[in-house]
């Protein structure tokens, strides 16, 4: 599970709590390098390099101002000189630094392949492949708070045209435009994805109190004021599914049946919206 940034520095700050607390009961004389390392890897994972160099810093003034923490706890420490003490600090600070250097590389690299895994680059949205993978995740948000599931699926009326007499860059712009107003138009936890070509899907919890129907209508009509802004003649033909959470298992269906609501919307003049109710036999025409 991922962290928000509050929650993880949240985190962080108790380890580094304990830790000082734990090496303030033991004494000088048994080390806790190892917890404060672990502090230290924890801030770089889930906060990046600056945060975790800073713990580190942090970690090392908390742990000299508790009983030294350049000394070398099972040694004399009556005989350690303070050049040597502060040789041992500073070659601890060091080498916790290279760490969090290592561990917030892996992870900023982790992160870009899982991004370039899961993302269509010319739109930056969601693919096919981690749409379909986070489906249950925002049905299980739906259940959880009483909410109703709208999944769309849309296609663009004319878009080949737009390749075929002004190039594939016209093609990725009116794509890349019509992608940035439907995202800019979705919630946090809402999927917006391109299944491939010019189709695109998407999925949200709507509130109590808010009709599904009204949402759809609303985003569709704002794609459509987005597609005209490119200059070109491209429209957007959108089926819509509203969907009790309760039922919101079968993900293929749901996404069949949007599919078929706007393959009647393309039958039938396209640049419309249709929206069924769970059942392939109660699709009818927005208003």
């Amino acid at each position: 599970m991922r962290l928000h940034t509050a929650q993880a520095w949240i985190v962080v700050c108790v380890a580094l709590f304990m830790t000082v607390f734990a090496d303030w009961i033991s004494g000088p004389r048994v080390s806790l390098t190892i917890g404060y390392l672990f502090v230290d890897v924890l801030a770089a994972w889930t906060l990046r390099e600056r945060a975790g160099i800073a713990i580190v810093v942090l970690s090392i003034a908390l742990g000299s101002a508790v009983n030294g923490f350049g000394t070398v706890p099972a040694a004399d420490q009556s005989g350690l000189s303070t050049t040597v003490a502060i040789w041992n600090t500073t070659t601890r600070a060091a080498s916790a630094m290279m760490i969090v250097v290592m561990v917030a590389t892996l992870r900023h690299t982790i992160d870009g392949e899982l991004w370039r895994a899961s993302t269509d680059y010319l739109t930056r949205s969601l693919n096919g492949g981690a749409f379909r993978s986070r489906l249950e995740r925002v049905a299980q948000i739906g259940r959880r708070r009483g909410s109703t599931l709208l999944l769309l699926y849309m296609d663009l009326d004319g878009f080949k045209a737009v390749n075929d007499r002004h190039g594939h860059a016209a093609g990725d712009m009116v794509l890349r435009r019509f992608a940035d107003e439907a995202r800019a138009r979705m919630r946090p936890d809402d999927l917006f994805a391109r299944l491939g070509g010019d189709e695109f899907c998407a999925f949200l919890a709507i509130e109590r109190g808010v009709a599904p129907e009204q949402v759809a209508e609303s985003l569709h009509a704002r794609l459509s004021e987005a597609l005209r802004s490119t200059g070109h003649a491209v429209t957007c033909s959108m089926g819509a599914v509203v969907i009790d959470p309760a039922v919101a298992h079968d993900t293929e269906r749901m996404i069949a049946l949007a599919d078929e609501a706007m393959l009647e919307v393309k039958r039938n003049g396209k640049n419309a919206i249709r929206i069924a109710f769970d059942a392939p036999d109660l699709v009818r025409r927005a208003a």
